[in-house]
């Protein structure tokens, strides 16, 4: 009997410690879920159960068996959404819990939230408390697995048990497929496990192909991340010192010829100066994707689920798990020394913005960097390096800022694919420093109001359909692209940039303000306006322990003439998301700030 068949039901928070990369065992606090894993060869050995394949056949099988869609949302679906491994949810929570800080239960947040895109008939999957409350009135299926972070990962413990279990518990999923082909799963991101996920329950279902609302593994994996905005240091490095005087656009264009955007599409993107600082090792080999997992009464867990100071097999983390390759780090640490001289050098530039490639919601990013300090920078490319990933070290952005009645906002918009095509507008984001925080949709009528003029609203809306359009025909369903509008100093000077950042190729926050969006011009549709002219807000909040979604409803939930507001999600003690939509988008942002105050009061 597995772990998690024996805890089935019980709350993972009270049996679960993790074991850090510096020794010290800290408790699994403020999740609904544990930290369990599936190791490499663990993985690789469902996968031979389920499908009779090795992982690489499974990663060719789903090119041809599962076909990324951009569904109708008034067709039926399934909807499974669960953290993808590559935005590293787990590695950010182990930083944080190592830091002493809270982390977000983004599991719990990502199945209660998903159920605000789905349609009223969908099959909603799913194990958490929050995400049955936000359920409620929707057919579902219930994972008895709270010891696995990754839903993604539960699911496949669960097909890989004995048949009358799977069979008994995903009935209902296995039955919607048949009867319904051409019914569309919807999740988050198609990663690994979710592609052999989805194989097992197609061929289950005796389909020859199964429809999915996401991006190709190709666009999420491949171009969904910041690298690809920008060279590696070391090839940048290659290139000729610049002449003295030459214009620093022109630097900016010659070495965006090396991005890999360029380099495979001939696409040069807006960008900031920055370059890649590639890790050398394997991923997460630093410190065993920084997360050993400890179970109270048994032996030390590492993030994959191995029993802790074992060597791996081939192609696994085992190899560095407890302490990494000192090699790779001096490596990191000299590409991220070239990277900072080039930005000095090149464009005169003293501070820079050190991130992970890959990451969500803006989280372990590191601003300010000095750029001419070495001891800093040896000490950002040690805590880098433990992650075992490849960073990016960008110019410093000081973001245009626009205030609206108390609130400053950076301007930092994002511009989304939905259904495979370039949505209306444009977001603006709410901010924590760098974590996101919410959206106000803006469009033509309304941009000039929160301080972005009509050259960068076109500039910034150019770039982003120039970018859909390359990836016509090859997977783009969904996702979102943020940019800066900024002052990076130096050789720049005062110029303001206009830049793509941050690639999100998956489904996104903002994904609930387009639904909202859509929700709130039916629900303030009026003679004469015909369901237009509304603008909307989303903003997290972060809810009283107590505070369920029942109760947060009671409290937000409302509708006038000229307003429409709702809680969206609440995972009570850490995360909840309410909308205000109007007709004006200054006053949507105003309502919802507002709303968030008298919460937290």
């Amino acid at each position: 009997m597995s772990t998690a068949e024996r805890r089935e039901g019980r709350v993972a928070r009270d049996h679960w410690e993790v074991a850090l990369p510096d020794g010290r065992v800290v408790p699994w606090t403020g999740f609904h879920v544990g930290p369990a894993g599936l190791a490499p060869e663990e993985f690789a050995g469902i996968c031979r159960r389920l499908l009779g394949m090795d992982p690489p056949a499974a990663e060719a099988a789903a090119r041809e068996e599962l076909v990324p869609v951009g569904a109708d949302r008034d067709r039926p679906g399934i909807v499974i959404y669960s953290p993808p491994l590559a935005k590293r949810m787990y590695e950010g929570a182990i930083e944080r819990l190592a830091a002493g800080e809270p982390a977000e239960d983004w599991p719990t947040i990502l199945e209660a939230r998903s159920v605000c895109l789905a349609h009223a008939d969908d099959l909603l999957v799913g194990r958490t408390g929050p995400w049955r409350q936000a359920a409620a009135g929707h057919p579902t299926v219930e994972v008895p697995d709270l010891d696995h972070f990754h839903l993604s990962h539960a699911l496949l413990k669960l097909a890989d048990g004995p048949a009358d279990r799977w069979s008994r518990i995903l009935g209902p999923v296995i039955d919607r497929l048949r009867a319904d082909p051409a019914c569309v799963v919807r999740v988050y991101a198609l990663d690994a496990p979710l592609r052999v996920l989805l194989l097992w329950l197609g061929r289950v279902a005796g389909l020859d192909r199964l429809l999915v609302e996401a991006n190709s593994p190709e666009i999420s994996e491949r171009w969904g991340h910041k690298a690809v905005l920008h060279p590696t240091a070391r090839a940048a490095g290659e290139l000729a010192t610049p002449v003295p005087g030459r214009a620093p656009f022109d630097v900016l264009d010659e070495e965006s010829a090396l991005t890999p955007l360029y380099r495979a599409f001939g696409l040069a993107v807006p960008r900031l100066p920055g370059y890649t600082v590639e890790w050398d090792g394997a991923l997460g080999d630093a410190a065993a994707s920084g997360g050993t997992r400890t179970e109270p009464g048994g032996a030390p867990h590492e993030a994959g689920g191995r029993p802790a100071g074992r060597a791996g097999a081939p192609g696994t983390n085992g190899a560095c798990a407890n302490g990494g390759s000192g090699s790779a780090e001096a490596s990191f640490a000299a590409r991220l020394r070239l990277a900072a001289r080039l930005l000095r050098e090149r464009y005169g530039l003293r501070r820079g913005c050190l991130k992970p490639v890959r990451g969500g919601t803006g989280q372990r990013i590191h601003v300010g960097v000095p750029l001419d300090d070495p001891a800093a920078l040896a000490a950002l490319a040690h805590r880098a390096a433990r992650s075992g990933e490849d960073h990016l070290l960008e110019a410093h952005a000081d973001y245009l800022r626009h205030t609206v009645t108390g609130h400053e906002f950076l301007l930092a918009p994002s511009l989304h694919v939905r259904g495979g095509r370039l949505a209306d507008g444009m977001a603006l984001q709410f901010l924590n420093g760098t974590v996101w925080e919410g959206n106000v949709f803006l469009d033509e009528a309304t941009h000039a109001a929160f301080g972005i003029t009509g050259d960068h609203y076109a500039r910034v809306r150019r770039a982003m359909a120039a970018f859909v359009q390359v990836f016509q025909g090859r997977g783009l369903v969904n996702g979102g692209i943020d940019f800066a509008i900024a002052r990076v100093g130096g050789r720049f000077g005062d110029t303001p940039l206009v830049a793509m950042q941050d690639l999100n190729l998956s489904a996104c926050g903002a994904d609930y303000l387009h639904a909202f969006l859509d929700e709130s011009r039916g629900a303030l549709a009026a003679p004469g306006r015909a369901g237009g002219g509304v603008s909307a807000a989303t903003k997290v909040i972060r809810p009283a322990p107590g505070m369920d979604l029942p109760r947060l409803r009671r409290l937000v939930d409302r509708r006038t003439p000229t307003s429409y507001a709702r809680a969206l999600t609440s995972v009570p003690g850490n995360w909840g998301l309410i909308a205000v939509a109007c007709p004006d988008a200054v006053r949507a942002a105003e309502e919802v700030l507002a709303l968030e105050a008298r919460l937290a009061s």
